[in-house]
């Protein structure tokens, strides 16, 4: 992780109500001293790894959940299962999360991250192109080279945050898990290098905006239009004859491989 600023005594007291749970309780889960999160509290500045560690729980929900299932032996039942159902409750206001989370436990964790981003995208877009309804609300951020849409929970994925399966069941409307489902097996006849051509035809139709850290994001809106032209055009009306856009951009017809999974270490 690289280096960055630490936390704030403001963003450490929203994290403690955020996740539920005390300063004594969080300085034992961390393995630090019993006073040391109180004195941050106070004004101490922390430093090196502490701050680092601080300010990625704070960032990262994930993360926090990840490490809080690693540790809990180092809280009371009680102090686990409260701050656990805090940080789920978090979490599942994310539609990406919960999209990201349907999809490990759809696979049996047996996913990468790179497929697990593009299943992400084009799942929104053939709902959107379809019916122009929005199943995850976070604009699509896209990573520095514009190669690979959702970059932020991408790189949260690559740092094995969020891999692990927290029975995501009944988060998501049927319809939702229906268009994860259907772009999934269709992507599965195509390899990474395939999906990011495709993505990089796509993305240079798509309007893209600047986001507040200087990056690009596709909004949902410019999404919706590109793939209502694309459904249009196409003749499609459901999510399974999308594999006849994906044929034509790909220049041959699909065959299913044995595991995309493995073909990338995206």
């Amino acid at each position: 992780m690289s280096r960055q600023e630490g936390i704030s005594a403001g963003e450490l007291a929203e994290l403690l109500e955020r996740y539920r749970i005390g300063k004594k309780p969080l300085a034992a889960l961390l393995g630090w001293g019993a006073t040391t999160v109180m004195r941050y509290m106070e004004g101490g500045c922390p430093a090196g790894e502490y701050a680092e560690h601080l300010k990625r729980i704070y960032q990262e929900p994930s993360y926090y959940l990840e490490f809080l299932e690693e540790h809990q032996e180092r809280l009371t039942p009680v102090a686990y299962r409260k701050s656990r159902e805090a940080v789920l409750q978090y979490l599942a206001s994310s539609g990406l999360w919960c999209g990201a989370q349907y999809l490990i436990g759809y696979t049996g964790a047996d996913i990468s991250p790179f497929r697990i981003v593009m299943t992400l995208f084009y799942a929104q877009a053939f709902s959107l192109g379809l019916g122009n309804n929005v199943l995850f609300s976070e604009e699509c951020d896209l990573d520095r080279g514009g190669e690979v849409p959702y970059a932020g929970l991408y790189e949260q994925l690559r740092q094995n945050t969020g891999r692990r399966s927290f029975e995501a069941g009944g988060l998501l409307a049927p319809e939702e898990e229906f268009f994860l489902g259907a772009a999934y097996e269709m992507l599965l006849w195509y390899g990474p290098a395939e999906l990011k051509a495709v993505f990089a035809a796509e993305r240079r139709y798509i309007r893209t905006g600047r986001t507040g850290t200087g990056g690009r994001k596709m909004k949902n809106e410019a999404v919706a239009a590109y793939f209502r032209k694309i459904v249009q055009n196409y003749k499609i009306s459901r999510p399974e004859e999308f594999h006849r856009y994906f044929a034509e951009r790909t220049g041959r017809k699909r065959r299913k491989t044995g595991s995309p999974e493995r073909e990338s270490g995206l």
